[in-house]
C-alpha cells in the first residue's frame, strides 16, 4: 500500500514537473554569444514598436506571446486623505512587437551599445545649436542690408564663420544619431518552443 501511494505521488510530481517548463527568448548577438535569456519568472524591460513601455515579471511564455505582469502604484484620494494604491495587471503580446530589449545599460536590442535615447544631450542639444547657428547668421546678412554693412565691416567674419561651424557640426550631429537609430539590428532574437 506505502509503495502505490509512494509511486503515484511520484508519478504525479513528474508530470506537474514536466507542465512547467514554458517556452523562452534568447537575445544574441550576430557572433552567436548569448546577452540576455528571458523565461517565465524573469523581469523584462522593453519597448514596443508603438512606443510602449513593458516593464514587469514575466508570467508566462507560449504560443509566440509573452505575458507579463505589470504594476501601477498612484497615489489615491479617500475621505480621509490619500493612501498609496496598486493596481497588478497582465499584458500579453506578441515578442516580435518590441522593438527593443532594454537588456543592460551596455546593450540594447536594435541599436548600437551604449547608446541612450532621449535627454537634452541626445535630442535638444543637436537642434539647438542648428537652430542658433543659423539664426545668427541669418540675423546678421538681415542687418547688415538693413544697415547697408558689408560682411566684413566691423569684424563679423569670424563670428559668422563659427555660426556657420556650430550650426554644421549641430546638423551633423542630429543626422548621425538618426542614422544610428535606423541602423540594422546588432542583436537577434530567437523564440525557443519547448516541447
Amino acid at each position: 500500500m506505502k509503495w502505490r501511494l509512494f509511486f503515484s505521488v511520484l508519478i504525479l510530481m513528474a508530470l506537474k514537473a514536466g507542465a512547467q517548463s514554458s517556452d523562452y527568448i534568447v537575445i544574441k548577438k550576430k557572433n552567436n554569444r548569448t546577452i540576455q535569456t528571458y523565461f517565465a519568472g524573469a523581469f523584462i524591460s522593453a519597448v514596443s514598436f508603438n512606443g510602449f513601455n513593458v516593464n514587469g515579471y514575466i508570467k508566462e511564455i507560449r504560443h509566440d506571446s509573452i505575458y507579463v505582469r505589470q504594476q501601477d502604484t498612484r497615489l489615491a484620494g479617500t475621505d480621509f486623505g490619500s493612501i498609496i494604491d496598486t493596481a497588478y495587471y497582465t499584458l500579453g503580446f506578441d515578442y516580435r512587437e518590441i522593438q527593443r530589449f532594454n537588456v543592460s545599460s551596455r546593450y540594447k536590442h536594435g541599436f548600437s551599445p551604449g547608446q541612450r535615447n532621449g535627454g537634452f544631450i541626445a535630442r535638444i542639444l543637436p537642434a539647438l545649436m542648428t537652430l542658433g547657428g543659423a539664426g545668427y547668421i541669418v540675423l546678421e546678412l538681415v542687418n547688415g542690408q538693413y544697415r547697408h554693412e558689408s560682411i566684413s565691416a566691423h569684424n563679423k567674419l569670424p563670428s559668422i564663420i563659427t555660426a556657420a561651424g556650430i550650426a554644421a557640426a549641430g546638423f551633423t550631429w542630429s543626422r548621425l544619431q538618426k542614422k544610428n537609430q535606423n541602423a540594422t539590428e546588432k542583436y537577434q532574437v530567437i523564440y525557443v518552443n519547448k516541447k
